[in-house]
């Protein structure tokens, strides 16, 4: 090998060293310019925190973290967010397409359409939940603290203010591919490129940028000075509040903290910490009073009232929704005569009558619920309670075997 060959050959292994990190045996790909997770360390705390840049969508590419984004996730005390999303459960379906059924001579339901819905976030095609609905998700299913940075309506209100008029002429088109254009840029970690283009597009209303960035970076900034002194975080916001002279990142150093880049690496095999994190993909729920057990996706929100409870659960990035509502029963009345009033039956429909695990009778089909539309339902009666589970959902969802898969992990005790 003369000194030319042996020149070009170093050249390319120093290339490939750059790309590929080996530990242990396992190879890693390595992300330089990849600036979405950052370590707060100084001002006396005693446990690191780590800041990463989210994007607001259930986009499957989103959910390919680095090695050092699980480590962070699982290793934290507790999971910050921009707002608490879990309060939207009873308030907010993020479906864009209303979905309707056709039935066949049977009363079977089924549709022609089998294409993913749209959602505020995205389609079914993409994760259950957006991305930061699944951190708060994975804290709530792992045991872990939570905290919100700012209200939902403080974030509203933001919204509200700005001056949409300039807006009416950007077409749904451009956005898609202004949307598609982002998350380019978002998946190679460029936070600064990202908060130019979005200044760029809010430009069109003289207040927009410092309503949704600037003014929020403050108030976010001053929250994470707040927790991250009693314990080890995992911050997620957008990735557009991240990068500029007054970007939180720099707002945290403006306060003393030492604020560095985590190295993004991509090992060929899951990493002790994601294994881990796997375990917590689901919630299972007990009440010995209620004399029950159901597993959801993730936590639950509860709503009670005088002999009553609802348990309510979304999938925001699908935009499926479940429900368990319980309530004492004391009527005379069989259950089989209060059907057709517990079900508003769609024509050409029919509720069947079904018999459970622990042989109590149960009636199942499609009840139409005005504001969601067609849902699956099933009702029975347990213990002197009524229980009505209901799940509702995108194209996919209303047909496929998950809102049976849902009814069936329900079991009586």
């Amino acid at each position: 090998m003369n000194c030319k060959q042996r020149s070009l050959f170093w050249k390319f292994c120093t290339i490939l060293a750059c790309c590929f990190t080996v530990h242990g045996g396992i190879a890693q790909r390595l992300e330089p310019g990849n600036q979405l997770l950052w370590q707060i360390t100084g001002k006396g705390i005693k446990k690191p925190s780590y800041l990463f840049g989210s994007f607001h969508s259930n986009d499957n590419r989103l959910f390919k973290f680095s090695d050092s984004t699980y480590s962070a996730l699982f290793h934290a005390d507790a999971v910050v967010l921009e707002a608490d999303i879990y309060s939207l459960f009873t308030q907010y379906d993020t479906r864009l397409e209303s979905m309707n059924l056709e039935f066949d001579g049977f009363g079977n339901p089924y549709t022609s359409d089998k294409k993913a819905s749209l959602t505020k976030y995205g389609s079914e095609d993409g994760r259950p939940q957006f991305l930061d609905a699944y951190f708060q998700q994975i804290a709530y299913n792992a045991g872990k603290k939570f905290f919100p940075l700012e209200t939902v309506e403080d974030q509203l209100q933001a919204y509200e203010n700005i001056t949409y008029n300039n807006f009416r002429d950007y077409s749904i088109n451009t956005l898609a591919m202004s949307q598609e254009n982002i998350l380019q840029t978002y998946l190679q970690g460029d936070i600064e490129n990202m908060r130019q283009m979005l200044k760029s597009q809010l430009a069109m209303s003289m207040n927009a940028y410092n309503l949704l960035i600037t003014n929020r970076n403050i108030i976010m900034a001053n929250g994470i000075d707040t927790l991250c002194r009693k314990q080890g975080l995992f911050i997620a916001v957008g990735a557009a509040h991240l990068a500029g002279t007054e970007g939180i990142i720099q707002l945290l150093k403006s306060k003393g903290y030492t604020v560095r880049q985590v190295s993004a690496t991509f090992a060929d095999k899951p990493s002790a910490s994601e294994i881990e994190l796997r375990k917590y993909n689901s919630y299972s729920y007990e009440n010995p009073t209620r004399r029950f057990k159901a597993v959801f996706g993730g936590m639950p929100k509860i709503e009670t009232a005088a002999g009553k409870m609802k348990l309510v659960y979304q999938e925001m990035g699908q935009g499926n929704t479940f429900l368990i509502e319980v309530a004492d029963d004391s009527s005379e009345v069989e259950l089989s005569s209060r059907v057709n009033d517990i079900f508003n039956i769609p024509s050409k429909s029919s509720v069947k009558e079904i018999r459970l695990a622990n042989g109590t009778m149960a009636y199942e089909g499609i009840t139409f619920i005005y504001g969601a539309g067609d849902c699956w339902r099933r009702v029975f009666i347990y213990k002197g309670q009524l229980f009505k589970i209901t799940c509702y959902g995108g194209n996919k969802f209303m047909n496929s075997d998950r809102p049976k898969k849902f009814f069936d992990r329900i079991t009586l005790e």
